[in-house]
């Protein structure tokens, strides 16, 4: 059972140094973390950053409930319990012995006793009411230590357990958005470093064999089952993990999404299963390996399908009311006109068709549209809606048209 913390009272000399630490207590913070950098051998990778953030943290707010308490002021040593026993799970999950905990304690100690001898001799203080604030600080300190011990044990045994669901558990938390920590914590107990640049790929298996984690290697995350199967690896090592999928599951697709940072893994996610949807769509072409980057565009237009829809019955309505045929070479031409601005004979050129043949066909789209296509919004409107409906109508899907004919029956 844990026991009460031991409670701050001082006379009231003391009281009154203490209150002249009150403005200093971030920087004192700072150098207990600083020296705690310096001090503890190790503490160099960018994981031991984030365990320092989380040391200053947890200094300046064990400092501030310090000095609250002191001064007579409501506290809650819950929180500051809390980040302690955190500093001591996080420790153990680095790997690090009980020394490594010993050593940054002893260090904090040091740093804050220099600056009350400092605040002592400044306040001219008595040596009665100097070991009162020792005191207190000593018990302070052992009720912390006793809390990163706690957090130590807890840690300890997390390590212990199983590096292949933790690895698993480490993938579902980057993917699910998880907070740092417990990204962190699963990152430690599977002994993989997480980068701040991800590639997120998504893994059509076409019912094939999936890749498992031994054939990927040690660099990659996945998890053999979950359809499409997901993998993550470190941007720098994408090529490599890309090429140990094509040998073990040749007949499989991956979409590779473009790099992100480790906070946007799950967006990543979705861009990569989108352009899968988009292939199976045909509206991004079908390939081995499908490098999101390319199609940006397409899964960016494509995010929201429901709107699409309902902009397409709202802002084609002139192209839905002409026939299969006449629709088709309309959208066309209007669509290579508002993306290029080309001339008649360019835009010939480009569809294989006589320039005259555009001419009639832009009097017709002018006839449909009319003063529309002179208002900046409804043309930026129409062209991205023509860029993410065009192909789905050349890959055959008429669902728009449908749509568009029940409407008109009922209306």
């Amino acid at each position: 059972m844990r026991s009460a913390p031991t409670r701050v009272a001082l006379p009231g000399s003391a009281q009154w140094m203490i209150s002249s630490l009150e403005g200093r207590v971030r920087e004192v913070a700072e150098q207990v973390t600083a020296q705690v950098r310096s001090g503890v051998p190790g503490l160099d990778s960018p994981a031991d950053g984030r365990l320092l953030d989380l040391v200053f943290t947890a200094v300046h707010n064990a400092m501030r409930v310090f000095v609250d308490e002191a001064l007579g002021r409501e506290v809650s040593y819950l929180p500051v319990e809390d980040m302690f026993r955190k500093v001591g799970y996080r420790v153990a999950l680095r790997g690090r012995d009980l020394e490594t905990i010993d050593q940054g304690m002893g260090i904090a100690v040091g740093v804050i006793s220099d600056e009350l001898r400092v605040r002592a001799a400044e306040n001219e203080l008595s040596a009665g009411a100097l070991n009162a604030i020792n005191d207190a600080v000593t018990g302070f300190v052992a009720q912390l230590t006793e809390q990163v011990r706690v957090g130590y044990r807890a840690g300890a045994e997390a390590r212990s357990t199983d590096t292949g669901l933790a690895r698993a558990r480490l993938l579902a938390a980057l993917l699910s958005g998880a907070d740092d920590d417990e990204v962190e914590a699963q990152a430690a107990i599977a002994g993989w470093e997480v980068p701040e640049q991800l590639t997120v790929i998504a893994v059509d298996t076409a019912g094939e064999g999936a890749p498992t984690p031994d054939a990927l290697g040690p660099k990659a995350l996945t998890r053999p089952g979950r359809t499409p199967q997901p993998v993550v690896c470190a941007t720098a090592d994408a090529d490599e993990v890309v090429a140990a999928l094509r040998r073990s599951a040749p007949k499989a697709r991956a979409s590779v999404c473009w790099p992100v940072p480790r906070g946007d893994a799950t967006a990543a996610w979705t861009w990569a299963t989108r352009a899968l949807a988009l292939v199976e769509a045909r509206v991004i072409p079908a390939r081995p390996v499908i490098e999101c980057v390319r199609f940006r565009t397409e899964i960016w237009l494509h995010a929201e399908p429901v709107l699409r829809r309902q902009l397409a019955q709202e802002l084609l309505q002139p192209l839905f009311n002409e026939t299969e045929n006449s629709r088709e070479i309309l959208s066309e031409t209007l669509l290579v006109w508002l993306e290029t601005r080309d001339s008649a004979p360019a835009i010939a050129a480009r569809l294989g068709v006589h320039p005259q043949t555009v001419r009639y066909r832009w009097k017709r789209i002018n006839e449909l549209f009319g003063d529309s296509l002179h208002d900046p919004d409804f043309v930026i409107q129409l062209t991205l809606l023509l860029k993410a409906s065009v192909p789905l109508w050349i890959a055959g899907d008429q669902s728009d048209f449908r749509r568009f004919r029940e409407q008109e029956e009922t209306g």
